[in-house]
């Protein structure tokens, strides 16, 4: 009769995990995809395609942003994980009595 939520309901994050080079790549390609776009443009010079080559690239700079938020997004939370990394290390180092001596010696042999 435990309260909350049931261990087998999982928290989903309302994010996608992507695979970093696969979304730079992806970046890439449709970079690639706007600049023969562009050429076509320039060759033909219809108004249609300009439109189509401005909403392109606004895309194209909107996906920029997000991707560069979420490097800043990953290197706040790595900063993060290694500072509570090193409070737990500095802790157990500090940790008095026979508690502290087991989880000494248990962190010795996780190395």
């Amino acid at each position: 009769m435990g309260r909350g939520r049931p261990k087998s309901v999982a928290r989903k994050s309302g994010r996608q995990v992507v695979d970093p080079g696969q979304e730079i790549s992806q970046l890439r390609r449709e970079l690639e995809e706007a600049r023969a776009l562009l050429r076509n443009v320039e060759l033909n010079r219809t108004e249609a395609g300009s439109l189509t080559l401005a909403r392109r690239l606004a895309t194209l700079e909107e996906e920029r942003q997000v991707a560069r938020g979420l490097a800043v997004e990953a290197a706040l939370a790595r900063s993060k994980v290694e500072a509570e990394l090193k409070a737990l290390r500095d802790a157990i180092e500090k940790a008095p009595g026979v508690w502290g001596w087991l989880l000494r010696r248990a962190r010795r042999r996780l190395r």
